[in-house]
């Protein structure tokens, strides 16, 4: 039996979440994160100038080191220059990335203005957040009916296994 476990919502700007949907990023970057977060659901709003809910996708590995280690782990999955890279961690000491699988997408992304209008106390979160729970009903409502649309079984992808070996877990 699967243990549920609170989901999260992840901003992403738009040119990242284009990748993800697209299924070529499959590495995730984040200064900081939720603990625990192997396993995870995270649904993804795409920031400025988008402003919507587009879908979500599932955590499997995690990784956590110093920024280099973490570039030589994910440069090739995080679809990501080095430059903004280095940008990104620039002065930290720990950085955190983690495996997208299970990508999924809604037919048509979720405008703010509809989730306030759903969620009257929605708040966009500013790097990520837990589902609040006046929030969960409705998530679960979204990610169910994608789970059963037809086009799911095409959208949906299972990354294989990361060769990488997780660090400092």
């Amino acid at each position: 039996m699967r243990i549920t476990i609170q989901p999260l919502i992840l901003s992403l700007k738009p040119c990242y979440a284009d990748l993800v949907f697209q299924k070529l990023k499959t590495a995730e970057l984040r200064r900081r994160i939720a603990p625990h977060i192997e396993d995870r659901d995270v649904f993804v709003y795409v920031s400025s100038p988008t402003m919507a809910l587009r879908g979500g996708f599932r955590v499997g590995d995690f990784w956590k080191g110093t920024p280099q280690k973490i570039w030589s782990m994910v440069e090739n999955l995080a679809h990501v220059e080095k430059q903004d890279f280095d940008s990104y961690f620039e002065g930290k000491t720990v950085a955190y990335a983690f495996e997208i699988t299970e990508v999924w997408e809604v037919q048509k992304p979720i405008p703010l203005s509809e989730l306030r209008n759903e969620i009257p106390n929605f708040t966009v979160p500013q790097s990520w957040r837990y589902v609040r729970e006046d929030e969960l009903g409705f998530f679960c409502e979204i990610r169910e009916q994608v789970k059963e649309s037809p086009e799911y079984s095409i959208k949906k992808t299972q990354l294989k296994h990361n060769q990488y070996v997780s660090v400092n877990r």
